[in-house]
């Protein structure tokens, strides 16, 4: 039954379902043996009906619409209807002196294994609260049978030994009512324990169930990004003969004083090609040795002046506030990285609505470190604010894998990008707290 935590909506509605059938089963079979064996029972039509009921409740399980949508409420209901539905059925067949009083623990263990505490403690409650019911109102089959249903034989009229079982404040003298008080005692205590032990057993599978899949999709991440690396050495290996030749020809043409510009202007995108590449190899040649510990403000402020510094195009406002001392970074070539990554982004979406600049700011606290970036494009859908980051999406500008990986990167260092969108643009916050002391 504890597999029931970690499975989805459906998936533990079809397996409620299941259970209660097997409930059903049991309770099927138990009433004809007691018809075979002649057991006193109050009225047999009666209990086919309850039968009955519990049977069409679990057929209506299945085919209810959206039940995944609300399905702690209805799990509560079914509960709550199975206390009922059994304690009907007891006390028409004996009341606590019947043997299967013990499944109104039942519902306890479902509720606990489905349900939050507070819910499964009031489930265990009302268990309880029936359980006193049927000892209060006793045994339905020790009533007259000669008259009515509902009454009863007189108090001086003889009555058989097994009435005295069942009357409701008349429940024996003696060693019997002590019996009976010790099995309420027992089944409150059962009731309560089961509760207890079975909700903190589902708790602590739904946790762990909730950290293996984190560490599952951490794991894909790491795979993909180590997919992405090699992807992107290969091409810069690729990319570095083509450019260079490119390089070489483009010096040795001879163009006339009309197309001086374009010429210029080839020259230069293919020397950022280049720089490009060649800062690549830097990079993953640096990554081979151990890396130095960084304090985050100063490696940030470096980041942005080497973008800048790639990046003629753009215009950006800098402000770089501390409040606080600053701290170490163990890997800063993670956080550098996704900078970049963020800051390329930010300006294509500028650029894209012909405004070439960004506003950057940066402010050290006790908390951490926040990196506020502020485009000026047309901002982010819903729908990309909710995937953009998550997985490598394709974009006009190029393959879309940018953010996809400065994600991963901020959250292997402990840290979250959060996206949102403003009046004229969009706003991309990094936010990286400070190492534990």
């Amino acid at each position: 039954m504890l597999s029931l935590t970690v499975l989805e909506p459906q998936h533990q509605l079809r397996q409620l379902a299941r259970f209660r059938w097997g409930v059903i089963g049991f309770i099927a079979l138990a009433m004809l043996a007691a018809w075979l064996l002649h057991y006193p029972v109050s009225s047999w039509p009666l209990l086919l009906l309850l039968l009955a009921l519990f049977a069409a409740s679990n057929l209506l399980l299945p085919v209810l619409p959206n039940a995944s949508h609300y399905s702690m409420r209805l799990y509560a209901l079914y509960a709550l209807a199975d206390i009922v539905l059994l304690c009907c059925m007891l006390l028409l067949s004996g009341g606590v002196s019947n043997g299967l009083v013990a499944l109104l623990l039942l519902p306890v263990a479902m509720a606990s294994v489905l349900l939050p505490g507070r819910l499964c403690y009031l489930v265990a409650l009302i268990a309880v609260l029936s359980y006193t019911l049927l000892l209060q109102l006793g045994d339905l089959s020790a009533l007259s049978t000669a008259g009515p249903w509902l009454e009863l034989q007189p108090e001086n009229a003889a009555t058989p030994a097994h009435a005295h079982h069942g009357t409701g404040h008349g429940v024996g003298h003696g060693s019997f009512d002590q019996h009976l008080l010790q099995m309420w005692w027992a089944f409150a205590l059962s009731a309560g324990l089961i509760s207890w032990f079975i909700s903190a057993q589902a708790r602590q599978i739904r946790k762990q169930a909730r950290v293996l899949n984190q560490l599952q999709q951490q794991q894909l991440r790491q795979e993909q990004m180590l997919a992405l690396a090699t992807f992107a050495a290969n091409a810069a290996h690729d990319l570095a003969t083509p450019i260079q030749t490119m390089a070489l020809i483009a010096d040795e043409l001879q163009v006339d004083a009309t197309q001086a510009e374009q010429w210029q202007d080839l020259q230069q995108q293919l020397q950022r090609c280049q720089h490009l590449v060649q800062q690549l190899r830097q990079d993953a040649g640096s990554l081979r040795q151990p890396q130095q510990a960084e304090p985050v403000l100063q490696l940030t402020e470096q980041t942005v002046q080497r973008w800048l510094a790639s990046r003629p195009d753009i215009e950006a406002d800098c402000q770089f506030d501390s409040d606080a001392t600053d701290f170490l970074l163990a890997e800063p070539q993670s956080l550098a990285a996704a900078l970049l990554n963020i800051l390329d982004n930010a300006a294509d979406a500028s650029l894209a609505r012909q405004q070439p600049k960004l506003s950057i700011a940066c402010q050290l606290s006790e908390q951490g470190c926040s990196i506020r970036i502020r485009d000026y494009g047309e901002g982010f859908s819903e729908q990309r604010l909710q995937e953009l980051g998550h997985l490598p999406q394709l974009s006009s500008q190029g393959l879309g894998i940018g953010q996809f990986l400065a994600n991963a990167s901020i959250e292997r260092l402990g840290g979250k990008v959060v996206r949102s969108n403003l009046a004229d643009g969009g706003l991309t916050c990094i936010e990286l707290p400070r190492n534990p002391v």
